[in-house]
């Protein structure tokens, strides 16, 4: 290889390298689009350490072929070093390329408001005891697919690579349904749980209340695997009450095959037990209520006596002991809470049913007092506006873009 072809080389990987560092230069965010100081300066920082580190390494094989380029030997130590930094800064850019991919959607002028008011409704989420104070606030952003999933601090994006911020996608279609954006609420549970170190305590907690209220080995063991997801149900639960149990609903009718799907090993229950488990919450905190039509119409539409006998006799055990299992969530103290339960985390008053209805409507969400409720609340507010179907949906999502480019503005 020519000397020509070897400094060529070295000024393409500085070059390149030093564009890792100009990530927020190069998707320009406009202010009603961007995202906060604090996602930037960790974003950056982290991006910027890789970019100084394959530059320094540049300079130094740059310098020793510069110092000895008179050595065959030395020309090949410097080839081959550069082909490894070519390596590097491949897998540098599959990092810069991931947040590249999630912000350049913020570009729109129509989903990019939209994206960094679902923020501030992951930022409220996360917003309790001292996780807050401890976790970088999330990111959402619009991924193909059916349901929203997380991607956790800490958890690797590339090899060596942790990832700075909690990332959350909902698909695109929430963009158009957007009084189902609780689903956020679950994601950021997901976070929530193992920042408190809850997420083992949950699981035992569960096996053991299922065993207490008598429950065979197999449905122990299963309650155990199903709170990684009954767990940030409830943590969604917490937030937005009753209309977490309507909003799942939307989301788990789906066909009958799917509904009671049994694995030893699966962290997500059944659909037809998943929904049940959220009922039970609302009957534990508040009694009879509309949950109880719900639920007859749930049992109405799907039955697990449709299905083959070892799976109609396995839902059916673990379908016995939902009960025991939602007392455990609501009433059950925990020592990383100081000795208090889940519950104290969140502004449940703020939840009743009977307030929740009265500003489920037009005039409800547009009114000064609407703004004064949690986040959590006034977003069930307009799940329930759904439910009740006496506005039209076209007109619950203009009052939704209105509410999630305020929510911006008015946020503690």
């Amino acid at each position: 290889m020519a000397t020509s072809s070897v400094i060529l080389k070295i000024e393409s990987i500085r070059n390149r390298a030093k564009m890792l560092s100009r990530l927020r230069e190069m998707i320009a965010l406009k202010p009603q689009q961007d995202i906060q100081k604090e996602q930037w300066d960790i974003l950056e920082n982290q991006l910027s350490t890789v970019s100084n580190k394959i530059l320094n390494q540049v300079r130094t094989t740059g310098d020793k072929f510069l110092a000895e380029r008179g050595s065959i030997a030395t020309k090949k130590f410097v080839i081959n070093r550069l082909g490894e930094l070519e390596l590097e800064l491949t897998s540098a850019y599959n990092f810069y390329d991931t947040f590249m991919d999630i912000l350049t959607q913020r570009l729109s002028d129509d989903i990019g408001p939209m994206l960094k008011g679902c923020d501030v409704i992951a930022e409220d989420a996360m917003r309790r005891g001292m996780i807050r104070d401890l976790t970088v606030p999330p990111l959402v952003y619009c991924d193909r697919g059916f349901g929203a999933a997380t991607l956790r601090e800490g958890v690797n994006i590339l090899k060596g690579v942790p990832n700075p911020i909690p990332f959350i996608s909902i698909p695109y279609s929430r963009m158009n349904e957007k009084y189902n954006l609780i689903s956020i609420n679950h994601e950021v549970g997901h976070q929530a749980l193992i920042k408190l170190n809850l997420v083992g305590v949950l699981a035992e907690l569960f096996k053991v209340a299922a065993k207490k209220a008598g429950a065979p080995p197999l449905i122990q063991q299963l309650f155990f695997n199903w709170s990684r997801e009954l767990g940030p149900d409830y943590w969604a639960f917490c937030l937005s009450g009753m209309a977490q149990t309507c909003s799942l609903r939307d989301v788990l009718m789906l066909p009958k095959w799917q509904m009671f799907q049994i694995s030893a090993y699966a962290v997500h229950p059944p659909a037809y037990i998943r929904f049940l488990v959220s009922i039970e919450w609302c009957r534990q905190l508040w009694g009879k209520g509309e949950w109880d039509e719900w639920e007859q119409d749930w049992n109405e539409s799907y039955s697990p006596d449709e299905m083959d006998d070892a799976t109609c006799e396995v839902v059916k055990s673990a379908r016995k002991f939902i009960p025991a299992i939602a007392r455990a969530c609501v009433h059950t103290k925990f020592r990383q809470l100081n000795q208090k339960p889940i519950t104290s985390l969140f502004e449940l008053d703020q939840l009743k049913p009977e307030l929740l209805r009265n500003y489920a409507t037009a005039e409800g969400v547009r009114s000064p007092a609407f703004n004064k409720l949690p986040i959590g609340s006034q977003l069930a507010a307009f799940r329930l506006m759904r439910e009740k179907r006496t506005t039209k949906q076209s007109m619950i999502d203009q009052y939704m873009n209105t509410w999630l480019k305020e929510i911006q503005k008015i946020k503690n």
